[in-house]
């Protein structure tokens, strides 16, 4: 491959891959974040309405029963998928379920909504008498509240649906009167997955075992492979509530849970992502349902950090620029090896270049050997290491996971201009500045070469559109961790250049005193000083 095109496109395929692109996954739309609320409106074409709960991070729909007949996980966290058209709403994007993943299994199958209970002579599958359903939205605690009633067979159910729009938890309390002493309370799912992994934590144990009752359990959960784009159902009892569930895999992956008639359980349902995951406050069941790998460990260590720095300065996006700050500073020394490397490579171009293109036509086994022979020389004038480029490698784990836990992470405020830190600026000032600055640390990797500059410069028109699509927070971390990485590269720079200025005298002066030859081919030599 040529190395020209190297950099650009392990830069590509890094945007790609960190901004979690896959196919089938829609695009980010550009926009301000979407303020939680209620919208009551015929959602599914039949008769009566439906409540659909809207939030930056996902769209559910509940029938008059408190049943989730769609619920929908945003791959970007604050695309408006419900279009208002005047006070209606168009629903299609979500109907259509084009890239969108819907967290209930089997949606238009009745009797198999979220939520639905059954027991006695409850059945979702028939009518009811329904009171008509109330809603609260309180921003400031987080939560949008729905409260359902409905009457079946003499016993009346009471549903308490409590989302919290920061993260992907809902609280649910369940009261049945006049009816049975335990109820089932199903859980289908995951969407389209068709084998997710299926278990409870029992006892202690994470055990798999299905078609069979498990008792008391800490969580029972449906996960799909960990990534950026897997989602994850997990289930488990609140305010001394005893749950037993019974688990099932495949297609038709569920899981019921029984409890008694007075319950309160919570379920999240969302990405099945580390971040998410312990900002939801599953740390403690970490080990069973989520292995961190290296990154994942480091992305812990940091989101802690991150915490601990909030906890002093009270702002998120102080929190941020005094993160980026401490671990750059901390990872100085690491960035040492690979700036050097950069900065000799760079004052060694021209002479690089010069015996490239001397060699450029002579292919034969003995000029090749004459070349690599000149630019091993080279390397030794300069106290340059080639093997020691893989050094740059070691700071990547560290910048990796600080780039995936921010972009991950939920902030509960904006920061300046900026409303919302996990969604895009809305006035893109932070993605021109997110540009701007990697333009500017490009032309310090490539002071020395022109060329490559021109060439590299185009990857930024492509960076420029995923910088649109950026959460804020991602940016300010970005921005400020790449103007550091310039100051660090000026400093080095400058040494490296004073280390080899003589070597540099030196070589032009070779250059200089070479034998010159004139047309009529007689060599004469130049000029002494």
């Amino acid at each position: 491959m040529n190395r020209k095109l190297l950099l650009p496109l392990t830069a590509l395929a890094g945007t790609l891959l960190l901004t979690g692109c896959m196919p089938n996954t829609p695009l980010p739309t550009f926009g301000k974040a979407i303020t939680p609320q209620w919208i009551k409106a015929d959602f599914d074409g039949k008769p009566g309405d439906e409540l659909i709960a809207t939030s930056n991070l996902q769209d559910v729909v509940f029938n008059d029963r408190g049943e989730v007949i769609g619920w929908y996980v945003k791959s970007y966290a604050g695309t408006p998928y419900i279009k208002n058209n005047g006070g209606s709403y168009d629903f299609s994007a979500l109907r259509d379920q084009k890239g969108i993943a819907n967290m209930v299994g089997q949606a238009q199958v009745p009797g198999r909504y979220a939520f639905a209970v059954s027991g006695g002579d409850l059945d979702p599958a028939k009518e009811a008498q329904v009171t008509p359903p109330t809603t609260e939205t309180r921003l400031e605690q987080n939560t949008q509240t729905a409260v359902f009633r409905y009457t079946q067979g003499g016993a009346t159910v009471t549903k308490t649906v409590t989302l919290h729009p920061r993260n992907f938890k809902i609280d649910l309390k369940t009261s049945v009167q006049g009816g049975p002493e335990s109820v089932n309370i199903l859980f289908p799912g995951l969407g389209k997955n068709s084998g997710p992994n299926v278990q409870a934590l029992s006892g202690g144990q994470v055990v798999q075992l299905q078609n069979q009752v498990l008792k008391n359990v800490e969580y029972a959960a449906m996960q799909e492979k960990p990534s950026q784009v897997a989602h994850a159902l997990i289930v488990g009892p609140q305010a001394g509530t005893a749950l037993d569930v019974t688990l099932t895999g495949g297609q038709q992956a569920s899981i019921a849970a029984q409890v008694p008639a007075e319950s309160n359980l919570q379920v999240y349902g969302g990405k099945n992502e580390l971040i998410h995951l312990y900002q939801s406050g599953y740390a403690q069941y970490m080990p069973g349902l989520f292995k961190p790998n290296l990154f994942g460990q480091i992305s812990l260590w940091i989101v802690k950090l991150m915490e601990f720095l909030y906890k002093i300065i009270g702002n998120w996006g102080l929190a941020i620029v005094a993160m980026t700050i401490l671990v750059r500073l901390g990872m100085w020394p690491l960035m040492q090896a690979q700036g050097r490397s950069s900065a000799r490579m760079q004052v060694m171009q021209p002479r690089i270049k010069e015996i490239q293109d001397r060699y450029k036509d002579k292919r034969d086994m003995e000029s090749q050997r004459a070349m690599q022979a000149e630019m091993q020389q080279l390397y030794k004038d300069h106290n340059f290491n080639p093997a020691g480029c893989l050094s740059s490698f070691l700071p990547f784990p560290i910048l990796i996971a600080l780039w995936s836990t921010v972009r991950n992470f939920e902030f509960d405020k904006g920061f300046l201009w900026m409303p919302d830190l996990a969604i895009p600026d809305p006035l893109y000032i932070m993605a021109l500045l997110y540009v701007l600055a990697n333009i500017g640390q490009l032309y310090v990797m490539t002071r020395k070469s022109p060329e490559m500059f021109k060439q590299q410069i185009m990857i930024y028109v492509i960076f420029l559109y995923f910088a649109f699509t950026f959460p804020a927070g991602v940016i300010i971390y970005s921005v400020l961790s790449t103007l550091i990485g310039i100051l660090q590269q000026v400093i080095i720079n400058k040494q490296v250049e004073r280390e080899t200025q003589s070597l540099t005298t030196t070589v032009e002066k070779v250059t200089v005193t070479a034998p010159v030859k004139k047309k009529g081919g007689k060599v004469i030599d130049a000029p002494k000083e």
